[in-house]
C-alpha cells in the first residue's frame, strides 16, 4: 500500500471512530455532565450577584459607619451634624435611590431627623427596637413603603454609642427596594426569574403576591428557606405555578441577617440547550467525516509531493550533480529537511573549495618561506652598507639613524619568533623612539624604566611599540609644544605590568568611554595600535590579561597591559 492510501485510510478511520465514540459518549456521559457543569455554573454566578449585593449593602453600611464616627454624632451636637448630614443626603441620595430621606438621625426616644421639613417616629417600629436592645452592629428592616414617596424602601437602622459605650441614638439609611431590581434584572439565565427574600418570606426586588400569583408558591418559598438553613447555597426541585418541573438556585447574601438570592428556572429551558448542543455536535460530526475524506487526499498529496521532490534530488546529487538544490517554500518538516539538504550541498562544495584553497596557500606559504630566508639578510647588509657610507662621509647622525633602525627589523623579526625577552621588547621601543626623535626634531622625549628582575621574562613581540606609536600620533603630535613619553615595566605578583605615559592632549569623557568599550567589545577604531594588542593578548591569555586606558584633557593619557609572566616562549600566535 501506498503511503498516500495509508495517510486516506487514517483519516477515514480516526473520524469513524471518533464519531462512534462520540455517540455513545452523548448518550451516557455528556448529558449528565453538561448538566453538572450547568448546575455548578449558575451556582457561582448566584453565589456571585449574592456577593454583589452583599458589598454594595456593605458599602452602605460604610458610610453610616462614617457618619456614626463623626464625633458631633456621637456627642448628638444637632448643630453640626444637621449641615453635616444635609450635604450627605445630597451627595450620596443616588446611591440609595431615594431623594428625599435618605438619611435620618435621632434619639434613643425613637424621635428623628430628616431635615428642616421632614421627621420622624419610629419608636415603636421592629427594627428601631432590635437596635437598642440587641448588641447588633446595625439592623435591616423589613420592606416598608415610604411615607414621603410612597415607593418600596428598607431601613438599614445603626444606633449611636457615645465615648462611654452607651447607646444615645440612632442613624437610619432609607434604601430604595429598585436598587436591588436592577442587580436582580442582570441575571438572566435560560429565562429565569429572580428575587430577594428573608426567611420571613418578604419580598425585596417584587410584589409579593405577584411572585406568589406567577411565579412559586408559599409551599415552595418554605422549602428554599429550610433548604437555606441547612446549606448557604444549592438547589430546590419543585414544580411552578405553571405546572412545570423547575430548580431554584438560592445563595445567603452577606451583610445581611437572614436575606436570600433566589433563581427559578423551568428544567425544559435547561434542556433545551443541552439537547439543542448533542444535535449541533452530531451534525458537525458528519460534516467533518465528508470533508475528512477530502482533506485525506489533499493533504497526503502536500506530504507525499515534496517527498518524492526531494527524493529526485537526493538520486541526482548520488550521480555526482552538487547542483541539485531543493526547492522549498514552506516550513514543515519536509522543508527542513530539504533545507538541511540543501546545506549539506553547500558544506560539501565549500569543502572542496577549502581543500583547493589550502593547496593554493600551502604552495605559497612554501615560496613566501624562502623569500623570508633571503629579504632580512639582504635588508641587513643594505643597512650595515648604508651605515659605513654614512660614515665615511662623517653624516654620523645619519649613520646612527640607519643602526637605530637596523636594530628596529632586526628585533621586529625576530626569526620568526613570537615571544622575546623584555630586555629585547625595550630595546626594539628605544630603537623606534632614537628614530622619531630624530623625525620630530627633538619634539619627542622618553624615559625607559625595567625592573632588572624580569628583563629576561617573556612577552609577545612589538606590544609596547603600538602603545608608543598611539601616544605620538593621538597625544604628543597634535600639541605644539615638546612632548614626554614614559614607558615603565615591573611585576606585580605573578604578572608583569607595562605603563606607558604621555603628556600630550589627553581624550575628553565622552571618547575615553567609547575607546573602552570598543576594547571591551572588539571593535575596530582610530586607535588601530590598541585594538590589535587586545586581540592578541585576548587570543594568548584568554581573560587572564587586563587592559586599562586612564586619560585626560590637556593632562596626558596612561595604558595599562598586565599580563601574566612567562618564563618561556608559548605556543605562536597567529596573526
Amino acid at each position: 500500500m501506498s503511503l498516500r492510501s495509508k495517510i486516506i485510510l487514517s483519516f477515514v478511520l480516526i473520524i469513524a471512530l471518533s464519531l462512534s465514540v462520540l455517540s455513545l459518549l452523548m448518550e451516557t456521559k455528556i448529558k449528565t455532565l453538561r448538566m453538572e457543569e450547568l448546575e455548578h455554573n449558575t451556582t457561582q454566578l448566584i453565589n456571585s450577584k449574592a456577593n454583589e449585593i452583599g458589598s454594595w449593602l456593605n458599602q452602605r453600611i460604610s458610610e453610616i459607619r462614617i457618619i456614626h464616627e463623626n464625633p458631633s454624632t456621637k456627642t448628638m451636637n444637632f448643630d453640626e451634624i444637621k449641615p453635616y448630614l444635609s450635604q450627605l443626603n445630597e451627595v450620596l441620595r443616588g446611591q440609595y435611590g431615594n431623594p428625599n430621606e435618605t438619611f435620618a438621625i435621632g434619639g434613643v426616644d425613637g424621635q428623628g431627623w430628616v431635615n428642616d421639613q421632614i421627621t420622624i417616629d419610629v419608636s415603636t417600629r421592629d427594627y428601631f427596637l432590635e437596635a437598642m436592645t440587641t448588641k447588633n452592629e446595625y439592623v435591616i428592616s423589613d420592606p416598608i413603603v415610604s411615607k414621603s414617596d410612597n415607593m418600596p424602601i428598607f431601613i438599614l437602622c445603626y444606633p449611636i454609642i457615645n465615648e462611654k459605650n452607651e447607646k444615645v441614638g440612632f442613624i437610619n439609611g432609607s434604601v430604595n427596594l429598585e436598587n436591588f431590581s436592577e442587580i436582580v434584572d442582570t441575571i438572566d439565565l435560560y429565562e429565569s426569574f429572580t428575587w430577594i427574600m428573608n426567611k420571613n418570606q418578604d419580598i425585596y426586588s417584587i410584589d409579593a403576591a405577584s411572585l406568589r400569583e406567577n411565579y412559586i408558591s408559599s409551599e415552595g418559598l418554605v422549602s428554599i428557606i429550610r433548604s437555606n438553613k441547612m446549606h448557604a447555597s444549592g438547589t430546590v426541585e419543585l414544580t411552578n405555578m405553571s405546572d412545570q418541573d423547575s430548580v431554584v438556585f438560592f445563595s445567603s447574601i452577606p451583610h445581611t441577617e437572614d436575606w436570600i438570592l433566589c433563581t427559578m428556572i423551568e428544567n425544559s429551558m435547561i434542556y433545551a440547550q443541552t439537547d439543542s448542543i448533542i444535535r449541533y455536535i452530531l451534525y458537525i460530526g458528519i460534516l467533518l467525516f465528508i470533508v475528512s475524506i477530502f482533506l485525506a487526499v489533499v493533504v497526503s498529496n502536500s506530504i507525499v509531493k515534496p517527498i518524492q521532490s526531494l527524493k529526485t534530488n537526493m538520486i541526482e546529487v548520488s550521480h555526482g550533480n552538487l547542483q541539485s538544490y531543493y526547492d522549498f517554500q514552506n516550513t514543515d518538516e519536509v522543508s527542513v529537511l530539504g533545507q538541511v539538504f540543501n546545506q549539506m550541498l553547500n558544506e560539501i562544495e565549500n569543502l572542496i573549495n577549502q581543500v583547493v584553497h589550502e593547496q593554493k596557500q600551502k604552495r605559497k606559504a612554501e615560496f613566501r618561506a624562502l623569500q623570508s630566508q633571503i629579504n632580512p639578510h639582504f635588508l641587513y647588509n643594505t643597512l650595515d652598507t648604508l651605515q659605513w657610507k654614512a660614515l665615511e662621509y662623517d653624516a654620523f647622525e645619519v649613520a646612527d639613524l640607519v643602526n637605530s633602525l637596523s636594530r628596529f627589523f632586526r628585533i621586529s623579526l625576530s626569526s620568526g619568533n613570537e615571544y622575546i625577552s623584555i630586555a629585547k621588547e625595550t630595546e626594539h621601543v628605544q630603537n623606534y623612539l632614537d628614530i622619531q626623535k630624530v623625525r620630530y626634531k627633538d619634539k619627542v622625549n622618553y624615559s625607559i624604566t625595567v625592573d632588572p628582575a624580569i628583563t629576561q621574562k617573556m612577552v609577545p613581540k612589538l606590544i609596547i611599540q603600538p602603545l608608543v606609536e598611539n601616544a605620538i600620533y593621538h597625544g604628543l603630535k597634535p600639541r605644539k609644544e615638546n612632548g614626554h613619553i614614559e614607558i615603565i615595566v615591573s611585576s606585580d605578583s605573578d604578572f608583569l605590568v607595562i605603563e606607558v605615559r604621555d603628556d600630550g592632549i589627553g581624550m575628553n569623557p565622552e571618547k575615553l568611554a567609547q575607546l573602552q568599550n570598543n576594547l571591551a567589545n572588539s571593535v575596530e577604531s582610530d586607535h588601530y595600535g590598541l585594538y590589535n594588542i587586545n586581540e592578541r593578548l585576548k587570543f594568548a591569555f584568554g581573560d587572564d590579561y587586563q587592559i586599562r586606558v586612564a586619560s585626560k584633557p590637556n593632562k596626558g593619557t596612561i595604558v595599562l597591559l598586565k599580563i601574566p609572566i612567562q618564563s618561556e616562549e608559548l605556543p605562536c600566535i597567529e596573526l
